[in-house]
């Protein structure tokens, strides 16, 4: 008796199916770990801005007053942290190389200072993650086209925050629905409001 076995390979339409279920999953873990990657970012920068601001409170406690506090500012005192960094020699940039401006209140007002963060490089759950974490060390948050340098022909004049959409009001109101159409702009920044 003659018995022929006959090897059977894969045929095209399995091989295909194969192939399409490891791009799915490679596609899926590439995906994973670029959003573990950004909520690594967004924790450090919220570390770094927590403790600039932490220091440059405590320095400036003993004079009741941020008059002389600028952008250059925690750049003269060594508060940068990773993944703050300096830009040239006075500019501060963020994680996303987005400019950090920072600026104190006017002679004789109420002492306070603003810092904003973010542009157009900030994605939208990128700038609300970073909003909502930050929220809890500020007295009241805008995002959206915020700036924090009000000026009077030319010349900073207050640090409070101006624009954008209030996402926590100093009364500690918190209005998400503000956070999702701040962030959602064009070019989101986040605005800090601290006194």
């Amino acid at each position: 008796m003659n018995r022929q076995t006959s090897s059977r390979g894969f045929s095209l339409i399995e091989l295909i199916i194969v192939l399409a279920i490891i791009a799915g999953g490679i596609a899926l873990i590439l995906y994973r770990q670029s959003k573990t990657e950004e909520a690594t970012r967004v924790s450090d920068e919220v570390q770094s801005i927590s403790f600039m601001v932490s220091k440059i409170k405590s320095f400036f406690a003993s004079t009741g007053s941020y008059e002389t506090l600028v952008t250059a500012t925690p750049v003269q005192m060594s508060l940068l942290t990773a993944p703050l960094k300096l830009s040239g020699t006075d500019r501060i940039v963020d994680a996303w190389g987005n400019a950090v401006e920072i600026l104190g209140n006017a002679a004789g007002a109420s002492p306070s200072f603003a810092i904003t963060i973010g542009g157009a490089s900030m994605g939208r759950d990128t700038c609300a993650a970073l909003a909502a974490a930050l929220a809890g060390g500020a007295d009241s948050v805008s995002v959206g086209q915020v700036t924090a340098l009000s000026s009077s022909a030319g010349t900073a004049t207050s640090g409070t925050i101006t624009g954008g959409s209030l996402y926590k009001s100093s009364s500690n109101v918190i209005n998400i629905q503000n956070l999702g159409a701040g962030c959602s702009s064009a070019n989101p920044h986040i605005g800090l409001q601290f006194h």
